[in-house]
């Protein structure tokens, strides 16, 4: 390529993951190329193409930026093999450095922008990326609606978010990702979602628990609600290159459910329910006595947490209301017909 860049440590995968380079050879030449005639690889539209013309001199400033950025690189490479020929055991320290070596690679920035998708997250430096893409958008969508829909604390009384959950229910031809506090049909919710729950720190087989309660069960005889707990998983093993929990995972793996999934029913004029989804990293693997669940009906899970010594990194919810499915979906598991509410029911 004319006036391209320098082919250093960013080029050699002797050492480093393949990952952090740009798959297509195209999207490559286009990104490491000033001097492209239809203008950098971000352009789209083709008048917009047609219309661009290349700074002055860029050509020869960004080859320039690029050997100065790189070179810096080489230096960070240097002071971790350095770190690992003493011997050290510190990860995180370790792991910093590996961010500040490839933070600037304009293949790992625009993996990091254009196919977060499909980033390896085993490497420090795209956990980096997709953590502050999190921070700016969907942490604070959780967090607001789990707070607005008063989920926390009617369940649980907070939380600190150190994982970014996302949840889909893929049976019914949905096959995208729900936004938080979204209104779903019984159609759409009658079998288990798939979670992808992405962790930002170093993680190899991290065991996880996962609750779905319904704090809006209507307890006619107290004037109250009670929680139902929907679905019970508990020992999940997930890590950066394996963050998906599906119905596969779930049948190889029948020793994680504590509680079968129990779909959302909504009785007739009783509103919207509300469906929280938490997510907790285990110190181990849990008793299999503080772990049973007596009553699914009327479940403590503020106790349970306590009594597992839980740590809460993230949730989800949505919101589900009566519709016309919902006495099919009674049928299909063998539950009771729904109640039909009044004014006076209470």
């Amino acid at each position: 390529m004319s006036s391209s860049v320098s082919r250093g440590i960013w080029s050699n995968f002797t050492n480093r993951s393949k990952s952090l380079a740009i798959k297509s050879a195209k999207l490559q030449k286009a990104v490491l190329s000033p001097d492209l005639p239809n203008g950098p690889v971000s352009l789209k539209a083709l008048s917009s193409k047609r219309k661009y013309y290349s700074p002055i001199d860029l050509d020869k400033i960004y080859p320039l930026a690029y050997e100065i950025l790189e070179k810096k690189s080489e230096k960070i490479y240097s002071k971790i093999e350095d770190l690992k020929k003493k011997g050290s055991e510190n990860v995180e320290e370790i792991n910093d450095l590996l961010v500040e070596a490839e933070i600037n690679n304009p293949e790992v920035v625009y993996n990091s922008l254009y196919a977060a998708n499909t980033i390896d997250l085993t490497q420090p430096v795209y956990r980096h990326y997709a953590k502050k893409q999190w921070e700016s958008y969907n942490k604070m969508i959780t967090m607001q609606r789990l707070e607005t829909l008063s989920i926390i604390p009617d369940t649980l009384p907070t939380l600190e978010p150190e994982v970014d959950v996302h949840m889909k229910f893929p049976h019914n031809n949905v096959d995208t990702w729900v936004e938080p506090g979204s209104i779903l049909s019984s159609n759409v919710t009658s079998k288990p979602p798939i979670f992808k729950i992405t962790e930002f720190k170093e993680s190899k087989n991290d065991l996880y628990t996962i609750l779905i309660v319904n704090p809006d069960t209507p307890d006619v005889e107290n004037n109250s609600y009670t929680t139902t707990l929907h679905w019970a998983l508990k020992d999940v093993e997930l890590s950066n290159n394996d963050s998906i929990i599906d119905i596969q995972k779930l049948d190889s793996n029948p020793q994680y459910s504590i509680v079968d999934y129990l779909p959302p029913t909504p009785e007739k004029n009783l509103g919207k329910q509300r469906f929280a989804v938490w997510i907790f990293r285990q110190d181990g693997k849990l008793n299999e006595e503080t772990s049973k669940v007596e009553n699914i009906n009327n479940f403590q899970i503020r106790e349970f947490v306590e009594n597992n010594k839980l740590q809460a990194v993230g949730a989800h919810a949505w919101r589900s209301v009566w519709d016309l499915n919902v006495e099919n979906v009674r049928k299909e598991y063998g539950l009771p017909a729904g109640r039909i509410f009044s004014r006076d029911s209470f």
